[in-house]
């Protein structure tokens, strides 16, 4: 997670050069050309070739549909050019896998899984020899690629991995397995972490190595059953005693943890795009219902309750997609820089999404729950988002971290955003404003307070996250916004600015009052 910059600060001293990159979703104009000629053709091709409810009875996405992905070049998006592949902007690429996933969540996991955290590694750390040896096949679709983290007993807590790369007779060797590996029976390359005592002259370590499944010593286990995204593929894989070339390993010997926070950091861009295609689709279907379904002599779209509801998850919908906008701009700007702001774009997207799929189905009443119309479904799939990548509670701590590091004197000295903002927007501005004071306050009282023993009251922890979440969305919100001009996206800014500052103020109502010793007694009586 970076801290020599808060993430406040990241934003706010950039607003002038990130405002007009977040009303768009691609690099410039040619890319933009390219991204809706590519958007207009995943729409043809989804609408004749997805049938989500088929998918999850057979339980994939089936060999001739990923061969047809393969050929219209999908697999090739954040591919470079010389390798084959489209080369987008992480930007573009995201809003791709987003169309996808409107359409089909397995979908949008299989192929943005594939192009953001299992790519990172051959892309950004492998040798040109080796990318030379992998991407072309990548780009044209002959190899789907996984990554390979998560164990047993190391999930959120990576560094506690088992799996082991080790020399033996001048030899690398991988013995371990490794559990809920996504496009793993599909994949024929897999990015791999293991730890790697004494390798690189490290006493301790973790390395990123390239793997061929094929190879002698991998076998991959059954696929998993799951509650949802029944068409992606979800494996175990042990590797007992596989050679591993030695230009197979990627970036530094030992550093392999920090390459591994690296590809998760661009990955989780991706896994958010998912959410905003599902948030995207939900909407649209409740929307067309509340239109046609009548009650009480009136449609449901005409029910003030139902107008408030639906606007809501609009609004959060726009939020979603404007955190998620800012982090691939400031990616593009920065490139590794940008934990505490993927991680930010990781959570809100999940979770808000979630809300927004429960909201519509909601709304579309006893249809919703009709695995036909298709929410059932969608909201199954979306429940894994809050888990996968990075769990969200753990997420929280790892936010909550990185403001602890923030220097106490810039926390008294907020860069101000109403001066930035027009007119129209100037409430919300200087609420924006009023909720930065009271966040850097609280933040040098409860330092002041816990000391490094803070790190130890998670429940404080989890409240302080919340606060820096919801006034940090307000930001890209309001950029978005002011830049645009139209009075509606005016209005949805101001509703999802309005919604994000009531979440604030909670959180910070929270923080303010510490934890409950009366709760903690509670608990410990009820667990022992």
């Amino acid at each position: 997670m970076a801290s020599s910059t808060n993430s406040f600060d990241a934003v706010l001293q950039q607003a002038g050069s990130l405002a007009p990159q977040l009303c768009r979703d691609s690099r410039d104009d040619d890319e933009a050309q390219i991204l809706e000629a590519l958007l207009s053709e995943m729409r043809r091709w989804c609408a004749k070739n997805v049938d989500p409810a088929a998918i999850d009875e057979r339980g994939a996405l089936g060999r001739p549909m990923l061969d047809s992905i393969a050929k219209q070049g999908w697999f090739g998006l954040t591919v470079p050019e010389q390798f084959g592949g489209a080369g987008l902007s992480l930007k573009a690429a995201m809003r791709a896998v987003t169309e996808l996933a409107r359409f089909n969540g397995s979908l949008g996991t299989c192929v943005g899984l594939h192009s953001g955290l299992a790519l990172y590694s051959l892309i950004n750390l492998a040798s040109p020899a080796l990318q030379q040896r992998y991407l072309p096949d990548v780009a044209a679709g002959k190899r789907i690629a996984a990554f390979a983290a998560t164990e047993p007993n190391a999930g959120s807590d990576i560094a506690s991995m088992r799996t082991t790369l080790s020399e033996r007779d001048g030899t690398l060797r991988l013995d371990g397995s490794k559990c809920y590996v996504t496009n793993g029976g599909l994949c024929s390359v897999l990015t791999v972490v293991a730890r790697s005592p004494g390798l690189g002259g490290a006493r301790a370590g973790h390395t990123v190595v390239i793997v061929d499944p094929s190879w002698k010593g991998v076998t991959r286990q059954r696929e998993e059953k799951k509650l949802g995204l029944k068409g992606s593929s979800t494996i175990t894989i042990d590797f007992d005693d596989v050679e591993i070339p030695a230009d197979h390993v990627v970036g530094e010997l030992s550093k392999g943890m920090d390459h591994a926070h690296a590809s998760l950091t661009w990955g989780r861009t991706f896994m958010a795009a998912g959410c905003l295609g599902a948030a995207r689709a939900a909407i649209d279907e409740a929307r067309e219902h509340t239109a046609q379904r009548v009650q009480f002599g009136r449609p449901l779209s005409n029910f003030p309750l139902v107008r408030d509801q639906m606007a809501a998850a609009i609004a959060d919908l726009y939020t979603i997609e404007s955190v998620v906008r800012q982090v691939c701009t400031l990616f593009e700007m920065h490139h590794d820089d940008i934990g505490t702001h993927s991680a930010i774009a990781k959570i809100v997207s999940s979770e808000f999404c979630w809300n927004i799929v429960d909201r519509c189905l909601q709304l579309m009443g006893g249809l919703g729950f009709i695995e036909e119309a298709g929410q059932a479904r969608r909201m199954r799939d979306m429940r894994v988002t809050r888990i996968f990548e990075g769990a969200n509670d753990v997420l929280r701590m790892h936010i909550a971290s990185s403001t602890l590091a923030w220097k106490p004197d810039r926390l008294r000295e907020w860069p101000r955003l109403t001066p930035m903002i027009a007119p129209e927007l100037a409430s919300a501005a200087s609420v924006f404003d009023e909720l930065m004071t009271l966040l850097g306050e609280e933040l040098i009282a409860i330092r002041k307070a816990h000391g490094f023993k803070l790190f130890d009251r998670q429940v404080l922890q989890h409240s302080m996250a919340d606060a820096m979440m919801a006034v940090y969305s307000m930001v890209p919100v309001l950029l978005r916004a002011n830049a645009s001009g139209t009075e509606q996206e005016r209005a949805i800014a101001l509703l999802a600015c309005s919604r994000l500052e009531d979440n604030a103020r909670a959180a910070l109502s929270k923080v303010h009052a510490g934890e409950s010793a009366d709760r903690a007694a509670w608990v410990a009586t009820i667990l022992g």
